[in-house]
């Protein structure tokens, strides 16, 4: 019975470190940023979350007090792969020229990523998403500008 019970822990232990690898990659590519987003996306708890943000040396930001998880380092601080980065801006900027979502929520929404992560991306590559009536994230010049607009 002893026996059985080391192997359930085993078991247990490889599911806990597969999710924090999993919790790495998120958090890498930009789909993660704080300990309750990824509370919410996955139905853990926060205290859950954040030890393994905490195990797993993920400076996750905490929501409540401002402060990520663990001290960010050189180590441990997101590890962006440039060219999925840059696939992810030449989309955004695709389906807003296309009018298939020309705000933040609705590109956020339709990407799948955090608001702030799409208003990384359009700053980044120029888009000029819309945030007000008359309003957007960033200046219209000759080069961003869309047909329509």
């Amino acid at each position: 019975m002893v026996g059985n019970l080391g192997i359930l822990g085993e078991a247990s232990n490889e599911k806990r470190n597969q999710r924090i690898i999993k919790l790495r990659d998120a958090f890498n590519d930009e789909r993660i940023n704080t300990v309750q987003q990824v509370a919410k996306l996955s139905g853990y708890t926060v205290k859950t979350v954040a030890k393994w943000a905490q195990d797993g040396n993920i400076p996750l930001l905490d929501e409540e007090n401002g402060a990520t998880i663990v001290p960010l380092t050189k180590q441990n601080q997101r590890s962006i792969n440039e060219k999925r980065q840059l696939e992810h801006i030449n989309y955004l900027s695709m389906i807003f020229n296309k009018q298939e979502a020309i705000t933040v929520a609705v590109c956020a929404q339709k990407m799948n990523y955090p608001e702030v992560t799409i208003i990384a991306w359009a700053r980044e590559g120029d888009v000029p998403l819309l945030v007000g009536a008359n309003e957007t994230l960033v200046p219209l010049n000759d080069t961003n500008t869309p047909a329509w607009l």
